[in-house]
């Protein structure tokens, strides 16, 4: 049995931040429902996925106290479209009743015990981190994790906390970016591979200035606000990608970022949709791209950079060249470049002090030089 009352704008709220961890299929029943409980003159709400859960609570109004779990999606469904005010929950065993105005439905509901066990943050030790820097580090890295590749550490970030800062890197084998955050640190050292679905839910914690950061077994933990986010680790070692990572390329290409974008973006209507590859042609002063597919035609564009070395061909990925770019900041960016077979360094031009970004990128084999 339950019986409350909860704004609209809170409980839309709530919803809409734990539904994120919603499966988007499962052959388990129990892992479609978000679990709500009431707590004192507070309302938690609580979804999983086994791997990761999401809780957060609302401020409610309760006159019963209890829990009951209800399909998620079309709770959530349900809320969207009530016309605002105060929503009215109450019911026992599995007639659950919701409604707002001149609206109500009826939800099949079952018990709390039917709902897998929720991790507790209780006994976590979080160490205190601002949530823009965080966010900001997380965007221009997670773009790089592998999707359902053979090495499970791939199929993650790497977190690493320290007494020297915050470093968080991503691979898939093709790409790879680093973040190193100087001025986060830890007395003590923490470090895991972070799933991308977690990585995806801290950028939806909500308004507050600053995230709590801690783990505990196999559990690492987010939280902000009347939110924590729980996720279990990924197995290890996470690749040596230190070594994969050149330290000596000579040539640099510097080039507006949001002017290559654009020109990427162009190729990308011609570039082979397998390979999307996309031909550089370097010179002094300015690179011309080029793609060509045999159904489609060819496309050749010129623009503008500083390049002072002799002229030299390279090509691309054009795709993942334009991701990579996508998740920087900077007005220009850099590309530091030995031959067409070692993996291209890209920076931004301007940095933020205290941060430390780099991407990695393994240029497409070039089967024969272009004419230009």
């Amino acid at each position: 049995m339950v019986k409350l009352l909860v704004s609209y704008g809170d409980l839309l709220k709530g919803l809409s931040i734990v539904a994120n961890a919603l499966p988007p299929k499962t052959s388990l029943p129990s892992l479609t429902n978000i679990l709500l409980e009431t707590e004192s003159d507070r309302l938690s709400l609580a979804a999983t996925d086994l791997d990761t859960t999401v809780i957060t609570s609302v401020p409610a109004t309760i006159s019963t106290q209890g829990s009951v779990a209800l399909p998620g999606k079309k709770l959530l469904e349900i809320v969207k479209e009530l016309p605002g005010g105060d929503i009215h929950i109450g019911g026992s065993g599995s007639r659950i009743t919701i409604s707002c105005g001149n609206s109500s439905f009826i939800l099949a509901g079952s018990s709390r015990d039917s709902f897998p066990s929720l991790p507790s943050s209780a006994e976590v030790s979080f160490t205190e981190l601002p949530l823009k820097a965080v966010s900001d580090a997380v965007r221009k890295t997670a773009f790089a994790v592998a999707a359902d590749d053979y090495r499970p550490a791939l199929n993650g970030a790497l977190w690493k906390m320290d007494a020297n800062g915050l470093e968080m890197v991503a691979t898939d084998g093709h790409r790879l970016a680093r973040m190193r955050l100087a001025g986060l640190v830890s007395d003590k050292i923490m470090e895991a591979i972070v799933a991308p679905k977690a990585l995806s839910l801290l950028g939806r914690l909500g308004e507050e200035e600053n995230v709590f950061f801690g783990s505990q077994g196999t559990q690492i933990c987010f939280k902000s606000g009347d939110t924590v986010v729980f996720s279990r680790i990924i197995e290890g070692p996470y690749p040596p990608y230190e070594k994969v990572i050149p330290t000596d390329n000579p040539f640099v290409l510097t080039v507006n970022r949001v002017d290559l974008i654009s020109s990427l973006r162009r190729m990308r209507i011609i570039a082979n949709p397998a390979t999307h590859q996309v031909r550089f042609t370097l010179e002094p002063g300015k690179i011309i791209l080029q793609a060509e597919n045999t159904d489609a035609g060819e496309a050749r564009e010129e623009l503008i950079a500083r390049f002072d070395s002799d002229a030299q061909q390279i090509a691309f990925n054009g795709d993942f060249l334009m991701e990579i770019l996508k998740n920087m900041d900077s007005e220009s960016v850099v590309l530091k470049i030995r031959d067409g077979g070692t993996a291209v360094l890209i920076e931004e031009l301007e940095q933020d002090s205290g941060s430390e970004y780099l991407a990695l990128l393994m240029p497409v084999r070039l089967a024969t030089p272009a004419s230009v």
